[in-house]
């Protein structure tokens, strides 16, 4: 079953549209409502954000120390092919994702946090099997700041053609209680008629693959406290511990975001992301009373998508990632 979508006119033109006038303040305000923190503190916190671009990476500090690397045009252990933030530490230095790539045999295209889908009009934008492997093609970054960026991309389909545009937007954020994020806008515009998002077991859009010693025990939180993400859930939060501690990753979906609240991908052993689809063969059936299925943006028109990732230490009740959420949600 196919679905056809016209993205609405509303708050989410806005989002991804004015990267100095929206992005900016928003986050601000989200760290500064925070409990125990004030506004000077959620200054001095956004402050230590600095990102340092390289030819082929940008690195991400918060008061000096590492966050994370993007790697925008990378070329280490696989071909260039996607973007994707690796590593991706807590506050501590603790590294809390993994890729892939560099940990065989275990699903050598998981690459920390990336975005990607198994199925675009054809083209395989997950794994590296195809030939020619079809790329998300850096063009150009429109502006690099010190706590952010917004890049063009252009997806390509099976034959290495242009296929559909991406203006990505990105916000890194130091919250005052000390977890640290991500907020990612994504605007896509086909380049030449419709494009689909199949319906396919290599969904996405907005993927994280925790480490080992989180994935292998995971602990699961839903928007309504319990430990249960397989239904749809505006966030889901994965925790587990690591040498002793706890430290967790928190995904969050934007009201506004087509097909919201999504279902997930969320199970030992796995990654954690949104679904938007989940009717491929085999697939849990959770959803039973809305039909999911391909999602297709329709040419000349633009789709919009906006999620926020929290790494933080301790569990999702000890990090407020509920409060976090509601904050995230209105600093629109």
């Amino acid at each position: 079953m196919r679905i056809l979508l016209r993205p609405k006119k509303s708050v989410m033109t806005l989002l991804c549209s004015s990267f100095r006038n929206v992005c900016v303040p928003l986050a601000l305000s989200a760290i500064a409502l925070l409990p125990g923190t004030n506004l000077a503190q959620a200054r001095l916190n956004q402050h230590a954000v600095m990102l340092v671009q390289h030819g082929k990476t940008i690195e991400v500090t918060i008061q000096g120390k590492p966050f994370t690397t993007y790697h925008f045009a990378d070329d280490f252990i696989l071909p260039n092919t996607r973007p994707f933030f690796w590593p991706v530490l807590a506050a501590d230095g603790t590294e809390v994702t993994i890729d892939h790539a560099q940990h065989p045999p275990l699903h050598a295209w998981q690459r920390s946090i990336w975005i990607g889908a198994g199925d675009v009009n054809g083209a395989d934008q997950w794994t590296f099997k195809a030939t020619p492997v079809p790329k998300q093609r850096h063009i150009k970054f429109d502006k690099v700041s010190k706590d952010g960026f917004r890049e063009e991309l252009v997806w390509e389909g099976k034959a290495g053609e242009p296929m559909l545009h991406e203006v990505r937007t990105v916000r890194f954020l130091s919250y005052g209680d000390g977890a640290r994020g991500i907020n990612i806008c994504i605007a896509f515009t086909p380049v030449a008629g419709d494009v689909t998002f199949f319906d396919h077991r290599d969904h996405g859009i907005l993927s994280a693959r925790p480490v080992p010693s989180i994935a292998e025990t995971p602990h699961f939180v839903a928007d309504d406290g319990s430990d249960q993400c397989n239904k749809r859930t505006s966030w889901c939060d994965e925790s587990g511990s690591i040498d002793g501690k706890t430290y967790g990753i928190a995904i969050f979906d934007d009201p506004e975001n087509p097909r919201h609240p999504p279902l997930w991908h969320a199970g030992p052993n796995a990654r954690l992301a949104t679904d938007i689809f989940l009717t491929h063969p085999g697939a849990p059936k959770h959803d039973p009373d809305h039909k999911l299925g391909d999602f297709t943006i329709r040419a000349e028109e633009t789709v919009k998508f906006r999620y926020g990732i929290v790494i933080h230490s301790g569990n999702a009740i000890a990090a407020s990632i509920s409060q976090k959420y509601k904050y995230f949600v209105a600093t629109k």
